[in-house]
């Protein structure tokens, strides 16, 4: 049975003269492949349709015995003309769907995740956003909505508030924070921990409670962005068991 999608093209190739696979990410389905037959030569059924990069309303089948996924014909919504527009911004939009497909999203977690890359992408497409921050903003972002969710706000053994002063420690296995106090009772943070202000744990809630066109307007510290990004990627690095290296996200 067909059934009628909006689905964002990733990456599309061609084969034989005429006939393409393309590689959609949806909100029900995640990523999956699937085939356009004719898609490179048809000028009704995909126009505009089979670009990396587009938002289209496919009618998406399969073939007689249920084996792939067969793109019938496509409606196109949006192609963000203004990431492509910039290189910069391209690279950006580059990055975050490069981390999306290395994730190896379950379907069944495809939803959050993909309605956070289609706005994120939307943001991009304003013009908006600074290669400072959005990269790794979008991968905490992504981290916490697949359940990896920290408490940047309490000392997770008495509950204290995060507030002034040092001896903080952040525990990236339990997603906890230790105030000073429990960490000089010898109260320990199993695994990894790393020692952080209370000036970054309010960025770091901040970054997890936000949208990505909020993303446009932050100005951060440098010293608070460098220590951020840097629990972040140790974050990812230990949760999702990614990290980037040498312009790709390789495994951990």
């Amino acid at each position: 049975m067909d059934a009628t999608e909006k689905a964002l093209v990733l990456k599309v190739g061609c084969f034989r003269e005429a006939d393409c696979w393309v590689r959609l990410f949806t909100a029900s389905r995640g990523i999956f492949n699937a085939f356009a037959f004719g898609g490179s030569r048809s000028r009704r059924r995909f126009v505009g349709c089979l670009d990396p990069l587009s938002l289209v309303l496919f009618s998406i089948g399969s073939d007689r015995r249920g084996t792939y996924s067969v793109l019938n014909e496509g409606s196109l919504l949006h192609n963000f003309s203004g990431i492509r527009a910039n290189s910069a911004i391209t690279g950006m939009a580059a990055n975050c769907v490069r981390f999306v497909e290395a994730v190896e999203i379950d379907p069944s977690d495809a939803a959050p995740v993909y309605h956070l890359l289609l706005k994120t992408l939307y943001m991009l497409d304003a013009g908006s956003g600074s290669p400072d921050v959005v990269p790794w903003f979008f991968r905490a972002r992504l981290a916490f909505a697949m359940g990896h969710d920290p408490d940047f706000e309490n000392c997770g053994t008495c509950g204290r508030p995060v507030g002034g002063g040092q001896g903080w420690l952040f525990g990236v296995e339990q997603g906890q924070v230790l105030c000073p106090a429990c960490h000089s009772a010898g109260k320990p943070l199993d695994g990894l921990a790393r020692p952080v202000s209370p000036g970054v744990l309010r960025a770091l809630e901040w970054i997890r409670v936000s949208e990505p066109d909020d993303w446009a307007r932050v100005a951060m510290d440098r010293e608070v962005r460098r220590q951020g990004s840097q629990l972040v990627e140790l974050f990812v690095a230990y949760h999702l068991g990614l990290s980037w290296d040498n312009g790709m996200y390789k495994k951990v």
